[in-house]
């Protein structure tokens, strides 16, 4: 398929039997009758199929080539096991189409994809506009976007086209596309040997997987947390047993010095009361000495009077 340089919306005029490009454009879309005269005479559309002439357009079919990166080459698809003719989930596959385009210098094509392909889960990959000149095969890609294996089945109705001729103040020396494409380019070759293609079952497993690891993760985060709450309250724990240790140490200071207050008041009145018997001990002491110096005193001169 042929990406456009230029672009140019395409505007269906509701009004106007034949759609045009462009708000002043002339073009005149190809239809009907004159579309299916043109694959019966081979004009532009090349071993096409008058029944797939539709009105306004015409479906290009599936060809017999493909390129899968299961197979890294191209093939064609009748060559191998009809097990293998699918395009898996998440897999995508390169087709060539049934039919060729010889487009003249006035005009060109508009592609669409076909409404029930979408509905298979297939998304279609490549340009939509188709330059004059062009020569060749439509080279479509095909992405299989739902969980179920979509068949490559030959001659299946594949995109569709509008053909739309030029006015003659549309046309100009457009420059001519490249070569035909009767075979897939050899980048595109490159490109599928390293594609891998992404299931969704791969995807839902690794969404899984994440799902998994972030369970994991809460529930070390949890378990952090409530190791760091066990912690908390084993700190509080200590911190309240040293809190009840300190008091008791605290009261036990305060009673010993209450102790020892009552101690030395007890010692000073011991002290007082020996003090005070100490002097009763020595007045007594002094009145006996006093006492019995005067007896003698008076009974000696006696005594030795008695004595001469």
């Amino acid at each position: 398929m042929v990406e456009r340089d230029r672009t140019q919306d395409v505007v269906v005029s509701p009004l106007e039997d034949a759609p045009t490009i462009g708000e002043s454009s002339m073009a005149k879309a190809i239809t009907g009758s004159e579309l299916r005269a043109a694959v019966e005479s081979q004009t532009f559309i090349k071993g096409g199929d008058a029944r797939c002439a539709e009105g306004v357009k015409y479906d290009f079919r599936i060809g017999t080539r493909a390129l899968k990166a299961s197979i890294g080459q191209p093939i064609d698809t009748l060559s191998i096991p009809e097990a293998d003719r699918f395009v898996e989930p998440g897999e995508g596959v390169f087709v060539l189409t049934e039919e060729r385009l010889d487009l003249p210098k006035d005009m060109i094509a508009v592609l669409s994809q076909k409404r029930k392909l979408s509905h298979q889960g297939i998304q279609i990959l490549g340009g939509f506009c188709i330059d004059p000149l062009y020569r060749g095969k439509l080279l479509v890609g095909l992405y299989n976007f739902s969980s179920t294996r979509f068949p490559l089945i030959p001659g299946k109705k594949l995109i569709a086209a509008m053909f739309y001729k030029l006015d003659e103040q549309e046309i100009s020396d457009f420059p001519t596309p490249e070569a035909p494409v009767e075979d897939f380019p050899d980048e595109l070759i490159r490109l599928i040997q390293s594609y891998r293609p992404i299931a969704p079952q791969g995807l839902q497993e690794a969404l899984a997987e994440t799902r998994r690891e972030l369970a994991d993760l809460k529930n070390e985060i949890t378990s952090g947390r409530e190791w760091q709450r066990q912690f908390r309250e084993s700190l509080q724990e200590h911190s309240n047993q040293i809190e009840k240790l300190l008091e008791g140490l605290k009261e036990e200071k305060d009673n010993r010095v209450a102790s020892q207050r009552d101690y030395d008041k007890r010692l000073q009145d011991l002290q007082k009361d020996v003090y005070m018997q100490a002097a009763k001990l020595g007045f007594i002491i002094a009145a006996i000495v006093v006492v019995t110096t005067a007896i003698v005193q008076f009974f000696l001169p006696k005594l030795l009077g008695a004595l001469h």
